[in-house]
């Protein structure tokens, strides 16, 4: 990520610390999340940073699903 945009992803691991595991895999952040989140800490975000934590959450779940699946094959075969 840019420097420029390091707040950005600053913010997508504080939000993400939050977030609680689920049973069938990470779950996304919803808007209440990102809502309260944002009372709490005071940061304003715009529509276009919304936009970009959402594509990096989008992304997050993807992958630790695709690493679970993984390691569920890993382990079906050992």
């Amino acid at each position: 990520m840019p420097d420029h945009g390091a707040f950005i992803w600053e913010w997508f691991w504080e939000l993400r610390q939050a977030q609680p595991p689920g049973f069938s895999g990470p779950v996304p952040i919803s808007n209440v999340e990102v809502s309260v989140w944002c009372q709490l800490t005071g940061n304003i975000i715009r529509r276009e940073e919304l936009a970009i934590l959402r594509a990096l959450d989008a992304r997050f779940c993807i992958e630790i699903e695709a690493e679970s699946e993984a390691i569920r094959e890993r382990e079906a075969t050992t």
